[in-house]
């Protein structure tokens, strides 16, 4: 498989990691010993993020979550912005990552304003490297970070999926 096509196959599936990370601000959770700021985070806006960054523990930890089944599709649901409109959104994601065998590391967090995070990760599909850093954005909704709606839709659209989430 080409470098272009394991790309395509592999945006998808980082909507997932980000998505199961997000999953750790939607449960009762004990605040780390370290602030959330403290941790490989930076904020390149002068505007400050409305609620914590979450840091990149934090993001690889959620997407564990994320696959594992006995997480409820509500958690799932709260974590990706758009799923208001179709609740399968992150099942897609999630059947997506699946399917490609995806493998995410985050390695960084990044505030650059307007409520928007960057996650910078290392990403394996079907245990090959994608070249590069590949970013995820997540926007602050509801007190917590969101998967944002316009990426997850193009993950969506690079493995040949739709949702009613991302017409119109």
């Amino acid at each position: 498989m080409d470098r272009h096509r394991l790309w395509r196959a592999a945006r998808l599936p980082i909507g997932l990691t980000c998505l199961v990370g997000l999953l750790l601000g939607c449960q009762d959770r004990q605040e780390p010993a370290v602030p959330v700021q403290a941790q490989t985070t930076s904020t390149v806006a002068g505007d400050g993020p409305p609620i914590p960054v979450p840091s990149p523990g934090e993001l690889n930890a959620g997407f564990m979550i994320g696959l594992d089944p006995s997480t409820s599709e509500a958690v799932r649901i709260a974590a990706v912005e758009g799923s208001d409109i179709d609740p399968q959104l992150p099942t897609l994601l999630k059947q997506a990552s699946v399917e490609n065998g995806v493998k995410i590391t985050v390695t960084g967090t990044e505030y650059v304003g307007d409520g928007v995070v960057h996650a910078s990760s290392d990403m394996l599909v079907r245990g090959k490297p994608v070249e590069g850093k590949v970013t995820i954005p997540f926007v602050a909704s509801d007190g917590r970070w969101k998967l944002q709606k316009a990426w997850a839709c193009q993950q969506l659209a690079n493995a040949s999926l739709q949702s009613p989430a991302c017409t119109g």
